[in-house]
């Protein structure tokens, strides 16, 4: 069995996907702690006739100190909801995947309430299903791993009762990979080299959120990011 792990992302880019659809299992970092600085864990990238646009779901932070990602409450989700879903369609209105996304879109935002988490996850698992992934989530809260680092994922991974952990290419520089083997794990790595495809508005981008990959591509996309999936086994 391989796992592989991520944070919360809104509207993953292709990388996640790569991830997801060559491991056995994603589980989903929900008690970790969510980033002060820039993070994707709550924005992502599309395109419009500029360039890249980033999208950014407002959370509460006034007063709360440090949270854990699993606690995160949107701000004023009627209002980003709104926005977010009338930029889709002034961008991306001419895909023919267009309006089948923007309805599921609008019933998953407003079912997700103010809970991050869940934004996150249903957005996660919206794009795996068009892209016809089937690989299943785990939360990090279900397992009861509260350690942080290495020691995170090699607990996070013999808990699930995993032998192999698919981790980002380069994670060997700031994870200590001799912990993996002292429990037994095999590492494998994911380097994600985007392939390009036609999108819209003019020359492609790179390493956009996955929504702009199914809009533009639809079903095939699946083939986009089988080929710009490369795996390697550690040394």
């Amino acid at each position: 069995m391989r796992i592989s792990f991520s944070q919360p992302v809104f509207i993953p880019w292709g990388g996640f996907y790569g991830r997801l659809l060559n491991s056995d299992l994603m589980i989903i970092l929900d008690n970790t702690l969510f980033a002060r600085g820039f993070t994707f864990v709550n924005r992502n990238r599309l395109k419009g006739p500029q360039g890249e646009i980033w999208i950014t779901v407002p959370v509460r932070k006034k007063g709360l100190g440090r949270q854990k990602i699993r606690n995160l409450q949107i701000f004023q989700p009627e209002v980003w909801s709104r926005k977010f879903l009338a930029l889709i369609k002034h961008y991306y209105g001419h895909s023919p995947y267009f309006e089948q996304t923007v309805r599921a879109m609008e019933s998953l935002i407003a079912g997700c309430g103010t809970n991050f988490l869940h934004l996150a996850l249903a957005s996660s698992e919206f794009l795996a299903r068009r892209f016809g992934i089937t690989t299943g989530f785990r939360l990090q809260s279900e397992l009861g791993i509260e350690s942080q680092g290495t020691d995170l994922l090699t607990q996070l991974a013999e808990r699930a009762g995993a032998r192999e952990v698919l981790l980002p290419f380069l994670a060997n520089r700031h994870l200590n990979m001799e912990a993996f083997a002292r429990a037994g794990l095999k590492v494998v790595y994911l380097k994600y080299q985007p392939v390009a495809y036609p999108q819209f508005w003019g020359d492609f981008i790179a390493n956009l959120s996955a929504l702009d990959l199914w809009l533009c591509c639809g079903h095939d996309g699946l083939n986009n990011i089988v080929r710009s999936s490369k795996l390697a086994a550690a040394d």
